[in-house]
Order: C-alpha cells, then sequence, then structure tokens
C-alpha cells in the first residue's frame, strides 16, 4: 500500500510544530502590540475573482477545482494580499484606517525539489486606508520589531521603489511585452541585455546611463542622495527612498536599511514602497511586501494599501539552525503512578491543569526507569512519580532521570 505524500508537500514532526506555532505566537503578538487584528479568510475563492488582482504567472500556478454546487472553478488561495483586498470590497461599511493580520497556508504549484513546497505558511499584516509613507514605514517597523522579539537581530530590509520602473515605462514608451522583457532583464541583473535592449529607444544619454547602471544601484542612504543629485529626472522617486528612511531613522531602525533599485518584486500590483527582508547568512528571504493603491480598485473601491508577509518556513529554519528556539520542553509535568488506584494521579494532574500547566500521565506498565525516559525523550520538563515507597502522599519530583526531590503532595501543591 502506498503512503507516501505527494513530493511537494512535507509533514511536520511534534516537535517541529511547536517550534513554528511558537515563532507565529510570538510574532502575532508583536503585530497585536501594533494594534493589528486577526482576520480567517477561506482556503477556497472562485478562481475568476482571486485572479483580478493576480499576475497571470500566480493565476497559472494555482490549484484549481470545481464546485460541486455550482460547477464554478474555484482555486485554492494563491495570495492573502489579493483575498483582502476582495475581502474589503465587500465590506458595506469601511471605516479607516483598517489594520488586519492573518496566518495561514497559501498554495502555488513549483517544480518538486529541494525547499520547493507547494504550501508555505505565512502570517503577515496588511494596513488599509493611508497613502502617506508614514504607513509604509509603521508596515516596515513592525517587520522589524517582530524579528527583533523572535531574538533576530542580524538582517536588512532591502528597499525599493517601484514607481521608478512604472515611470520608466511611460518615458521609454514601452508596451506591454517589451515592458516585461525590461523587469526580466533587470531582475536578472544583465547589464549587456540592457544596454542592447535601450540601444534603439529614442532616449537621451543621461537616462540611458541611468537605466544600464540600475542592477549595480545597491547601497545605503548615501547612494540614494547621490543618485538624486546626478539623476533630478527622478527627484520625486528618490524622495520618497529619502523620506522612508528618515522616518525608519526615528524609529531607531535606519541601520537596518539596504536600498537595491535592481530588485523588481514578484507581482505587478505593487505601486511604490516595497521591501524585502533577508537574514545574514540565510539564502533565502523571510519576509517582503509593499503598497498597492490600485489593487482594492480591481474589486470594488478605490482605497490605498501597503502589507508585508513573512515566510514563516523560513524563518524557522533560520532559528532552529541558529539555536534561537528556546523552550524545547514543551510539556511541564508526566504523572507516573505505581499504586494500584491512581487516586493521586488524577487529583494532581486535575489541580495542576486547573493552574494552567500541561500535564501528561502515563498509562502503560512499565518500569519506573522506562517510565522516565519516555518523559524526558519527550520533552517534558519534569516528571511526578508516586508510590514509590510505603506513604503515597510522599512524592518524587524529577528534573532528569537522575535528579529528583522527595516532598510531600500538599508541599508541591502549595509551590506551583
Amino acid at each position: 500500500m502506498n503512503i507516501d505524500i505527494p513530493s511537494g508537500t512535507r509533514t511536520f514532526s511534534r516537535v517541529e510544530t511547536f517550534q513554528i506555532n511558537k515563532i507565529l505566537k510570538d510574532i502575532n503578538r508583536t503585530f497585536e502590540l501594533w494594534a493589528y487584528e486577526e482576520i480567517k479568510l477561506p482556503y477556497f475563492e472562485y478562481l475568476n475573482v482571486h485572479s483580478k488582482g493576480l499576475d497571470e504567472d500566480v493565476v497559472g500556478k494555482s490549484f484549481k477545482l470545481v464546485d460541486r454546487s455550482t460547477g464554478e472553478i474555484l482555486c485554492l488561495r494563491a495570495d492573502f494580499t489579493a483575498q483582502i483586498a476582495r475581502y474589503f470590497s465587500s465590506l458595506k461599511r469601511k471605516t479607516l484606517p483598517k489594520r488586519y493580520y492573518y496566518t495561514g497556508t497559501i498554495f502555488r504549484y513549483s517544480q518538486p525539489k529541494g525547499e520547493n513546497l507547494w504550501e508555505k505558511l505565512q502570517t503577515g499584516i496588511e494596513l488599509i486606508g493611508s497613502e502617506r509613507l508614514e504607513a509604509d514605514a509603521e508596515v516596515i517597523a513592525v517587520a522589524c520589531h517582530s524579528l527583533k522579539n523572535l531574538g533576530i537581530d542580524d538582517f536588512q530590509i532591502d528597499i525599493n521603489n517601484t514607481r521608478l520602473f512604472s515611470f520608466l515605462k511611460e518615458y521609454v514608451d514601452l508596451n506591454e511585452k517589451d515592458y516585461r522583457l525590461f523587469m526580466e532583464i533587470i531582475k536578472k541583473r544583465e547589464i549587456f541585455n540592457l544596454e542592447k535592449f535601450i540601444s534603439n529607444k529614442n532616449i537621451d544619454k543621461e537616462t540611458a546611463e541611468f537605466i544600464i547602471n540600475i542592477p549595480k544601484f545597491q547601497g545605503d542612504i548615501s547612494l540614494i542622495k547621490k543618485l538624486l543629485k546626478k539623476y533630478p529626472l527622478f527627484e520625486d522617486i528618490f524622495n520618497q527612498l529619502l523620506e522612508i528612511y528618515r522616518i525608519l531613522d526615528e524609529y531607531g531602525l535606519s541601520e537596518k536599511v539596504v536600498f537595491d533599485l535592481g530588485e523588481p518584486k514578484e507581482f505587478s500590483y505593487y505601486t511604490g514602497i516595497v521591501f524585502e527582508i533577508f537574514i545574514k547568512g540565510f539564502p533565502r528571504p523571510v519576509g517582503q511586501g509593499g503598497r498597492y493603491d490600485t489593487l482594492i480598485s480591481k474589486y470594488n473601491g478605490d482605497v490605498p494599501a501597503t502589507g508585508f508577509a513573512f515566510d514563516v518556513f523560513n524563518i524557522w529554519e533560520y532559528m532552529k539552525d541558529m539555536d534561537l528556539i528556546k523552550d524545547k520542553n514543551f510539556k511541564d509535568f508526566f504523572i507516573i503512578d505505581l499504586t494500584p488506584e491512581k487516586k493521586y494521579a488524577y487529583k494532581i494532574g486535575k489541580i495542576l491543569r486547573e493552574k494552567g500547566y500541561t500535564v501528561g500521565r502515563d498509562i502503560i506498565d512499565r518500569d519506573l526507569k522506562s517510565s522516565l525516559k519516555f518523559a524526558f525523550e519527550n520533552r517534558y520538563k519534569k516528571a511526578i512519580a508516586i508510590g514509590l515507597d510505603s506513604s503515597e502522599k510522599e512524592i518524587y519530583i524529577y528534573s532528569s532521570k537522575n535528579e529528583f526531590e522527595k516532598i510531600s503532595i500538599d508541599q508541591f501543591l502549595k509551590k506551583i
């Protein structure tokens, strides 16, 4: 009998699941401290509705199925931002601003090899209703503080402004086909092909020089100041980058900022400040986001918005590799009752659970040594042994297989 799972999926063990949930809990607590409220969204969307806000490539990678009641084509959620834009558009009363956060899985097909999973666990925020750069800075600040609260400090935020590319599209007069090619060349940082691409375009020498060097423009705030002086044509775009830096400096986060003008983002719905989050020494980004002022209008309304999402599995892998997940004992007490009636096990377990402790009982017949081995291999912090001597009211509290404290039940219950 075949009991395998599809190659684009994986199972997470009890310990891995505990670690991932702890990371999510800590991140979501940071979101709540910034007044973001959780929203639960469905796994299924109508394909024709969900795809309004998505690129063809993402739609093509979505998993599709048939609604058995209507015959319409459904898809598994491929993107949270488009889904929240659809949800917000459906509201009859739209008080602003709205601060949402979400946690869940997005589903996209990728060639099943290595770390390419069809299911990606995300948690993120959306700030709807403000066109001010203050909103973009808040979203970036929330991302930074979320990582810091996890004990991760060696990260950087790569910031860009997609207005640069939309401006160049109009300035160079590119049709959709040429624009897609242009963006692909920039993404691959192919300077030679950029030179070739613009060689037959009717643009001035200064702008041509700027375009050819876009893949090289990566650095700190001094880079943006230098470009502003040299290329005044892009003054408004560079001033936005200077302003976002200024606000992040007020947050005490400017040292985390790197500007990377040669990095266009995955989705075409971005309209302004965009960013990607990297951790030093880790090969994949752990988060990304940006402004999407026209996305909601594709459903209903015309409301500016910005947001970001963490790739939770990537964060978990980094924290696991760096031994940053400290609380590895995720259960409190394991009760081993060697008496026939087990009445003290029931009593102690009930009281401990009422006090908020996690408690498991040994319900398999075996010797004490085997029970203790099981307890600590299964990450209980302590084991309680009852009935080791003539007095059932004396218990042994084990903190390891060889370390214990003998104490009366009444004293123990008073201490906890």
